[in-house]
Formats: structure tokens, sequence, C-alpha cells
């Protein structure tokens, strides 16, 4: 990423690369998996109270499957599809959880909440929820990643311990003071940090992003990760310039109407990486060889 000055000079802000995912299932996989997730309740001992949000979607996604296989689907509300979809989301980083010695608090803590996708509600669930995201993700790149805290996430990665502190923003009111709580949250005993800034909820609500290909939407949904960076550039320069914090993965997900695709309606997140300029050379390339294994 790099900045132009008053003074006409371009000067590096810091490095900046992008991760994109997007996934999209047939109404009774999905169907399949919401019940993947009342098992694991299940099976941990643990009550899903039918009035909580992951129950309702839960509910939902069984209502949508029977209906297309007993083609009930006309008058089906639009709003059904995207919870349906939302649900697929969640299983993503739910399902996991399976090989999680004390994966009961974090069970617990999802069904608190609000898990409201289009909402704007605060919520502890939806906070565990990033956190879960993202570790099952590094899970699914073969990375050695652990639900641990502090911070939130702690990945061995070739010779280093690196913590991952999760932050999940509603607003962009003091960003400068989630980014001191992320630098208290590395301890001495980590190599490096990196802060993992979740956008979703800064998105507009209850909208869907209606676009015609793959790479439109990714487009556009980097494009808000790009500007948030612009908008807080100083504070993330201060505060990974200021301790073991070295990297940025800010990320925002979106409902997603591809109206040239086969199947229109997709889970879409796109996360963009910004590194501290000036780092030693061989700390670089190792931020840089965790990035690309992360990538890809």
């Amino acid at each position: 990423m790099w900045h132009d000055t008053k003074s006409g000079l371009v000067i590096p802000n810091g490095i900046a690369s992008d991760l994109s995912q997007s996934t999209s299932r047939t109404y009774l996989a999905i169907k399949d998996r919401a019940y993947a997730i009342e098992e694991l309740y299940s099976d941990n001992g643990l009550l899903l109270p039918p009035t909580c949000d992951l129950a309702r979607l839960i509910a939902d996604a069984r209502t949508l499957s029977d209906s297309w296989l007993l083609n009930r689907t006309d008058g089906m509300p639009m709003a059904l599809l995207f919870r349906v979809a939302h649900l697929d989301h969640i299983a993503d980083a739910i399902l996991p959880l399976r090989s999680v010695p004390d994966r009961a608090k974090y069970l617990s803590v999802l069904t608190s909440g609000s898990l409201d996708l289009h909402g704007r509600e605060r919520s502890l669930s939806k906070n565990i929820l990033w956190e879960l995201e993202l570790w099952a993700v590094l899970r699914r790149r073969s990375f050695d990643a652990h639900l641990i805290e502090p911070p939130d996430i702690v990945v061995e990665f070739e010779d280093a311990k690196i913590g991952v502190a999760c932050k999940k923003l509603y607003s962009e009111k003091h960003v400068q003071n989630i980014l001191s709580e992320a630098v208290a949250q590395i301890e001495v005993s980590f190599d490096f940090g990196i802060i993992a800034v979740n956008l979703d909820d800064l998105v507009p609500a209850n909208q869907i992003l209606r676009t015609p290909n793959q790479q439109t939407m990714g487009e556009f949904v980097n494009d808000l990760n790009v500007k948030f960076l612009r908008r807080h550039e100083r504070h993330f320069r201060k505060y990974l310039a200021s301790a073991r914090l070295l990297s940025a993965l800010v990320s925002t997900a979106v409902l997603a109407d591809v109206f040239t695709a086969d199947i229109r309606f997709n889970n879409a997140r796109q996360s963009t990486i910004w590194t501290i300029p000036g780092l030693p050379s061989e700390k670089e390339k190792q931020l840089s060889r965790f990035y690309g294994k992360l990538m890809h």
C-alpha cells in the first residue's frame, strides 16, 4: 500500500494482500450441517434453547430444505434464504470444535446472544464466532492453531509462536482503544502478534450485495477493508510500531447475490492484510510465508 504525500512523494504505508473465501451449498447439505450442530450440543450435554438465534437458524434450515424437496417454495421469503446461508457460515466455525477439549465454553456463549447477520446488535456470541471462524480457517489451511486466551488464537509456525488477537468492531469510534487492547494481549511469551479485525457489523444493516460475478464481489468487499485501513492508518502505524504487534488482518463478510452465477446467493468474506513497514528482513519474510500459506 502506497500513499501520496502533499509534497508529491510516494511512501509505503505497509504491505497489503488479501484473502478471500466464499461458500454456497445445497439446502439439503445445510440441513445436514444443522443436524450436526444439534448433535454437537447434545453430545456435550448442553442445552440448545429453542428461543436462541442459533436454534432458530437451525429450524429455518429444516424449513427451507423440506419446502424445497416438497416443491413448496412459492411465497418463500427471501429473508429465509439469507438466514440459512448464514447458518452455513456459522457451521464452518462451530463444527471443528469437536476436536477442542474445552469446547463447551464456546458452545455455551454462542447461544447467549445475537447471531443476526443483518442486525447490528453488540453480542458476545458474535465476538466468539469471529474467533472461531478465523481459527477454523487457519485449521483448514493446515496451521497448528489453538484457541488460547490470551490473546484468542495461538499459532505455532516454523520457529515462531504467534499470538492472534481477534477484535470485532461495531463502530469506528475509538479504533485506537481496540488496537491498544490488542497490544496488551500480545504477551512477551509470543514472538510476535497479529490483530484480526472484523468489520461485518460496519456494513449497513439489512442489506445484501448485488453484483455480477465473483470478481466484482471480491473487489467491492476488499475496497471496504482498504478504505477502513486508510481512515485509521495513523492508529495502525502507531500501535503496530510500538510493540510485538506486527500485522493486521482486516476482514469483512457479506451476503451476496451474484446474479450471473449458477448459484446466486453466497457468503463472501474478504480479508486484507496490512504489515508495518520497515520490519527486519527475516521477520518480513516469515510473515510473508505465513500469509502465503493462509491465502492458498
